[in-house]
């Protein structure tokens, strides 16, 4: 499914910090929900990633919903940070990612990410 192959893209940019990439597949109109309880926008997101350490990501759990030119991502991610001197750090999180079709082009419009309840 194609929008899969552009959510798999995004998160190769992601753990790259490859910016050329983000800015391309995240939409304009892009707005992030965070665990936070803020609201942030593409700008916001890509400054973000150019800043973590991430130092991979692991999907799982993933369905998606098609409606017309929009989609919808269910899926936890495992995101491994690791700094100098430090352990690596695992974070496991649900999230809920909306892309639209632009002229043939999946583009991430909007994700909500909450830490995944413990089992």
């Amino acid at each position: 499914m194609r929008v899969l192959a552009a959510e798999d893209e995004y998160v190769a940019a992601e753990v790259g910090r490859d910016e050329a990439t983000l800015r391309r597949l995240v939409d304009d109109r892009f707005l992030f929900n965070t665990s936070r309880g803020t609201t942030t926008g593409k700008e916001e997101l890509i400054q973000e990633v150019m800043k973590m350490n991430m130092v991979g990501q692991t999907i799982r759990e993933r369905s998606v919903l098609v409606e017309g030119g929009v989609a919808l991502v269910f899926g936890t991610a495992e995101l491994r940070f690791a700094s100098a001197g430090q352990p690596e750090s695992t974070a496991t999180l649900r999230y809920t990612a909306t892309y639209v079709n632009r002229q043939g082009q999946w583009r991430l419009l909007a994700l909500q990410m909450q830490q995944r309840a413990s089992q």
